[in-house]
């Protein structure tokens, strides 16, 4: 107990051991762990490059019609490029079809009017009456009349 003696009487000096710790030993360990993990980067980057030019490999080659070169256009039929401006244009030609007079059947007087001369004309004289539809035939074994069906319908009263 002499490094805890109160007195000092010209013991040991105080210091640290020199054979606790060897610090050699703990900067190899360092260098090793360093060196290992230097490795594994570059056998990662090595595996994942190999791993890229396989999967290159195997994929389709490029179609012919994705490969553009210059100003050549691939042939038809082609994505659209401006949909906005082409259903305009369908709509602008659907709206002039609608709204003119043509004809449909000129021997047999059919015309082609704009809907809204249509409207006009069907609100001053109304829709052409509808030919009679013929009564269906009654079905074998069913009662003759209406009312003879509706009274076997119901029950009588007691």
């Amino acid at each position: 107990m002499a490094h805890t003696d109160p007195h000092q009487h010209g013991g040991p000096a105080l210091g640290h051991e020199p054979t606790d710790a060897d610090l050699g030993s703990a900067w190899r360990l360092y260098f090793l762990m360093l060196a290992f993990l230097a490795l594994v980067f570059v056998a990662l980057w090595y595996a994942l490059g190999a791993w890229g030019a396989a999967v290159t490999r195997r994929e389709a080659p490029t179609p012919a019609l994705a490969q553009r070169t210059g100003d050549r256009l691939p042939p038809a039929p082609r994505l659209q490029t401006t949909p906005y401006l082409d259903l305009e244009q369908y709509q602008e030609a659907q709206r002039q079809v609608l709204e003119r007079y043509a004809w449909v059947d000129k021997q047999n007087g059919i015309a082609q009017i704009p809907i809204e001369r249509a409207i006009e004309l069907v609100a001053e004289h109304g829709l052409p009456a509808l030919p009679p539809v013929p009564a269906p035939a009654p079905a074998p074994g069913a009662s003759a009349s209406p009312e003879d069906a509706a009274s076997a319908a119901v029950p009588p009263k007691q």
